[in-house]
């Protein structure tokens, strides 16, 4: 009897032992960046905190603040948590009726400066004009919407300058 105990006992820690071992790498692979947090975060966000459905801007902070309490009861790591914050609390939700809007403007670089018919922003792209080269865009939150327009803006793309996932 106390040898079966003995060979039972044995046979546990090794299973225990090799199942810690071969575990322990498939967690490894499974850990989330950062952008996959955010990109899980705009998904929770699009469906537990529409933004049209906010009647002001602190309804809306709250609703990402419990958004991002879940996800940290998930793993969302510390470093993570106040940039997803920030980017969802520079947002027009729950302002759009006192006329916030986002505007995004483009920058453009040059064309046929140093090669003819190439920009100048990356040395390869082929332009016949500077609206070719574009060298990047800003978006802002603005309450002057025909000052965002007038300096050739768009107005209200998305309801929040924060970079956006492809939902797949």
């Amino acid at each position: 009897m106390v040898a079966r105990m003995k060979t039972f006992a044995a046979a546990a820690v090794s299973a225990f032992i090799l199942t810690l071992f071969s575990v322990a790498p498939v967690r490894a692979q499974e850990e989330l960046t950062c952008e996959d947090w955010r990109c899980e975060f705009q998904t929770r966000l699009e469906s537990e905190c529409q933004c049209t459905d906010q009647t002001n801007h602190g309804q809306w902070v709250s609703c990402v603040a419990h958004v991002v309490k879940g996800l940290t009861d998930e793993g969302l790591p510390k470093n993570c948590k106040g940039k997803l914050v920030r980017c969802a609390a520079k947002s027009v939700c729950g302002k759009q009726d006192r006329g916030f809007a986002t505007c995004t403007t483009t920058e453009y670089g040059t064309c046929g400066v140093t090669v003819p018919n190439i920009c100048d922003t990356d040395g390869v792209t082929a332009c016949t004009t500077n609206t070719d080269c574009v060298a990047g865009t800003t978006c802002h939150i603005t309450r002057h919407q025909q000052e965002c327009t007038d300096a050739g803006g768009a107005l209200n793309l998305t309801p929040t300058c924060c970079s956006s996932c492809t939902v797949q």
